[in-house]
């Protein structure tokens, strides 16, 4: 049986087929040039006015991408470095694009016929959207995290005024044809459901779950806990079993999940409801105006684990008329929840975490992109169900754009940083391209998809990100205790007096995934010892019939472990704390409190939130329940995102934007409240305040020069606070809280340079000498406008004067013809060789051959290159990236490829080919997998 694959590759051999790859082990960030931010993409992408070009972000390369769309296929044209973490880019007019940046706050705008920043405007806290609307024409920004839409000028670039979104988050715009209305998604839409605290849910009115019966666990007595409850269009709360707690909570809620907004008045004009609890996108009809949104509608109010297992979320296809008549589409109707698990031809149709939505030009489509299965949705509006079809798509569709007079549809994959075009005719492809340099280490792109992959989940719909949305999270709280779950008692020894973990925790809020480094054991309670304890969520949440194979539960974390949080918007710039007179709270004086003042008996806040060299706010200790007069143990929570909490209030009468606050189940409304815990010594309300000002500052890890960007023009080269802010910003760098980067245009060419301390720079020309900070400054001017950025630290290099990590400078690679964002493209592949020395390039050997384990590949560098290595089946389907882009030294190298393939599963017995492409050009060999 072993000589049909045998005889197969001796066929192959004797014909010739040459172009398949060779092994290599995945890229790391060894360079450390690389931080994890994954912002969430809201319309990454657009056509300009006159549609000839097609606009895309390239999120990790902080570029905008500049297609000609004119030809049979895409052309990229140029790219244009913006600021950090963009995510989304509207056209004022065919000349004028502005780029948001959602971690430097601001708004790059690009001048498209000179393909440079001209500009950049500050906006606010974490940007997300804009676009052009109203008569004369004014720019709507969603500033999320201030929960406002600010309105500009785009010609002076002024304020105009600043509307407030009676919602959590607000995301995504658009606007209608005749720019009359700007519609707000409102991102965190809630779902009216909220928290029944402990000490209101009287012992004895505990609802009894008759589907789940709680079994009897001797000497142990279940934790008192909260109810979530939902409230109705009435006001009347709800618990999971119809009982009525009105008599309990006085507050109300109100379900906002659209606003409509009035170009004429700038104030909002009608809200609407009953979306989802996360609201991706929105688009409206080019014909009728009709709003399509695209959510999820978190499953919260269902009590325990069993109960949502595989059914954490549902996918919505949410509609709104310009009468104010809203209904939503489940968009798998296909598939049974109540049945786990579930069937494969559930999840080969299934669509999850719709991130994009857009229309036909007719309006008799509505295409939905599902990030979970790499497909588009599409809908029939006037059906429901109306998922006329799922088409499979580019990895990981986040943008896309619709352009129905070429036939196209434009999808830009988020987990390979690519480019698709599809027709819109048959769904075939038309074209795939790359966005230019994607910096993104192999480990997190090949992590991406156990992240937000439906495969993951038993319907193959849900993720981990249906709940940690972009890493982050949901703003929700759970009740996933199990009472079927056994009593899992402290670890021994237990000198503090832990009691362990009852299954019936109560509800939890959603924690964040980012910043997990130095910060396990994990959970509210400490009940994770790691991200590997996790895997037994994939059958118990996700219902899978079995753990993630550990392959699979390391290229998870590869994702996870990495991300971080952005800088925190209510620290100064020089990372210090506002300070303010007596009687108006002060974060300075809250942060001297925190350290050095007796605030809980002997200890200070410090001793339990560390915060020495901007630690995350945990010494990772669990304290014991009696000690917080609580019903179980709890873990010392990180409090690095604190600011991200607000919008909550329990008093009486108030209408809420969300419905939790802090702490583990989200029952305190706010900190100052908080702070009110009687074991605490404070002296006077205002010293509370003052803590509160503190902890809404608590340093995030990520500096706030990191992303801050600032523009000369000409006009402002000698301005006195531009000058300050700059050299606070090089007083940054000094102190290693981040690099500096300025990206210009000089004689008509794009340009970068690297801050070098002691106030001089170097730029991306060999040769060149250093410059002064002034001299820098001085070469602002109009139509050659200079932005100075600050970077994450060790990332200057590469963003500033070497975007593709190929050693030769950018500005080198573009004088002699080169692509710098394009590390296979340098000078020696146009035959112009760095240095007079001979390289030599080749593979030397792959063995064993056949192999049954695993198989080296032998090769040699004649230089210092990146190497790029694939599996390849005999139809040319790639099978396993094993590297991309890996940088390696001159010299013979041996790399292995594990006989795997991407989803960690064996690769069958049969014929397989290596492609290995280096700086010094492509080699492929046949290989062969025998039993």
């Amino acid at each position: 049986m072993r000589r049909v694959p045998l005889v197969m590759a001796a066929l192959v051999l004797l014909f010739g087929v040459s172009a398949m790859p060779k092994h290599l082990t995945s890229r790391t960030n060894a360079s450390g040039d690389f931080t994890h931010f994954e912002s969430t993409q809201i319309h990454p992408a657009v056509l300009t006015p006159s549609a000839n070009l097609l606009l895309v972000v390239n999120t990790p390369d902080a570029h905008l991408v500049v297609f000609d769309v004119t030809g049979v296929t895409p052309v990229p044209v140029s790219d244009v470095a913006v600021g950090l973490e963009p995510v989304s880019v509207a056209c004022a007019d065919d000349s004028t694009a502005w780029v948001v940046n959602n971690l430097s706050d601001d708004i790059s705008i690009v001048n498209l016929n000179t393909m440079h920043t001209r500009a950049t405007l500050r906006v606010g806290d974490e940007p997300n959207d804009v676009v052009f609307a109203g008569s004369p024409p004014r720019a709507y920004v969603s500033v999320s995290n201030e929960d406002v839409i600010k309105v500009y000028d785009p010609a002076t670039r002024a304020l105009v005024t600043t509307i407030p979104i009676e919602g959590r988050s607000p995301r995504a715009l658009a606007t209608d044809a005749a720019h009359q209305f700007v519609y707000v998604a409102v991102f965190q839409g809630h779902n009216n459901t909220s928290l029944l605290p402990p000490g209101l849910v009287p012992p004895d009115s505990i609802p009894q779950d008759l589907n789940f019966p709680r079994d009897s666990l001797p000497g142990h007595n279940q934790p008192l806990t909260g109810l979530i409850v939902l409230s109705d269009r009435f006001g009347r709360w709800f618990d999971r079993y119809g009982n009525v707690w009105n008599s309990k909570l006085k507050f109300r809620m109100k379900d906002v999940d659209v606003a409509e907004i009035s170009t004429a008045t700038n104030a909002v004009t009608r809200t609407f409801g009953d979306m989802g609890s996360t609201n991706f996108n929105l688009a409206l009809s080019p014909t009728t105006g009709r709003i399509a949104v695209s959510a999820l509608s978190a499953r919260n109010m269902e009590r325990f684990e069993p109960r949502v297992r595989g059914y954490l979320v549902e996918t919505r296809a949410g509609f709104i008329t310009q009468a104010g008549q809203t209904e939503f589409h489940v968009m798998n109707p296909h598939i049974d929840y109540f049945s786990v698990p579930g069937t494969q031809v559930e999840a080969d149709s299934a669509l999850g975490t719709p991130t994009g939505v857009a229309w036909s030009s007719n309006g008799s489509r509505v295409y939905y992109t599902s990030l979970a299965t790499n497909k588009i949705g599409v809908l029939n509006p006037a059906a429901n169900p109306g998922v006329m079809a799922r088409v499979p798509c580019v990895a990981g569709p986040t943008g896309i754009v619709v352009d129905d007079p070429r036939g196209r549809i434009y999808l830009l994959g988020r987990y390979d940083n690519q480019l698709q075009t599809l027709s819109s005719t048959d769904f075939s492809q038309i074209a795939l391209q790359r966005l230019g340099m994607n910096p993104t280490p192999d480990e997190i792109v090949n992590g991406r998809k156990f992240f937000y992959g439906g495969f993951t989940s038993t319907h193959g719909d849900q993720s981990c990100a249906s709940c940690h949305i972009g890493g982050d999270f949901d703003n929700l709280v759970w009740d996933l205790g199990n009472p079927a779950g056994g009593f899992v008692p402290a670890a021994l020894p237990n000198p503090l007096g832990l009691q362990g973990f009852d299954p019936m925790k109560g509800p939890m809020a959603t924690q964040s995934l980012r910043g997990l480094g130095n910060t396990e054991p994990f959970h509210w309670r400490g009940d994770r010892a790691n991200l590997t304890a996790f895997n037994p969520a994939f059958i118990t949440l996700m219902g899978l019939p079995t753990q993630l194979p550990d392959s699979q539960m390391t290229a998870f974390s590869n994702f996870v472990m990495p991300l971080v949080y952005p800088p925190n918007p209510n620290e100064n710039l020089d990372r210090s704390q506002s300070d303010a007179p007596s009687g108006t709270p002060s974060a300075a004086r809250g942060q001297n409190d925190f350290l050095n003042a007796h605030l809980d008996g002997p200890l200070n806040c410090v001793d339990c939130h560390s915060e020495v060299n901007f630690a995350p706010g945990t010494n990772r200790l669990t304290i014991p329940a009696a000690v917080l007069t609580e019903s179980q143990d709890l873990k010392v929570p990180q409090l690095r995102n604190l600011y991200k909490k607000t919008g909550f209030s329990s008093a009486p009468g108030v209408f809420n934007r969300r419905g939790f606050g802090y702490t583990h189940d989200g029952s305190n409304d706010n900190l100052f409240d908080f702070l009110h815990f009687p074991r605490f010594t404070f002296t006077s309300d205002p010293q509370r305040r003052d803590m509160e000002a503190y902890l809404m500052s608590f340093d995030s890890g990520m500096a706030p020069a990191v992303g801050y960007q600032l523009t000369f023009d000409g006009g402002n080269n000698t301005d006195a606070t531009a000058i300050a802010t700059m050299d606070t910003l090089e007083g940054q760098a000094a102190l290693n809280y981040c690099d500096l980067i300025a990206k210009g245009r000089l004689g008509g060419m794009p340009r970068g340079w690297e801050f070098a301390g002691a106030g001089l720079w170097n730029s991306d020309l060999t040769g060149d000498p250093p410059i002064t900070s002034a001299q820098l400054r001085a070469l602002g001017g109009l139509g050659s406008e200079l932005t100075v950025t600050g970077v994450p630290k060790g990332s200057g290099h590469r963003m500033g004067v070497d975007r593709d990590r190929d050693s030769y400078l950018d500005g080198d690679e573009l004088a002699v013809g080169s692509d710098p964002g394009n590390p296979l493209r340098t000078p020696l592949t146009l035959g112009i060789p760095q240095a007079p020395t001979a390289a030599r390039f080749g593979v030397r050997a792959v063995r064993p051959n056949p192999f049954r384990d695993a198989a080296d590949v032998d090769f040699t560098l004649g230089r210092r290159s990146p190497v790029s290595l694939a599996v390849y089946d005999l139809l040319g389907r790639r099978v396993r990236q094993v590297a991309r882009e890996t940088w390696l030294d001159a010299g013979p190298h041996t790399l292995r490829w594990d006989g795997r393939l991407e989803s960690g599963a064996h690769a069958a017995v049969g014929v397989y080919f290596v492609r290995l492409e280096t700086e010094g050009g492509r080699f492929s060999r046949t290989l062969v997998r025998v039993r």
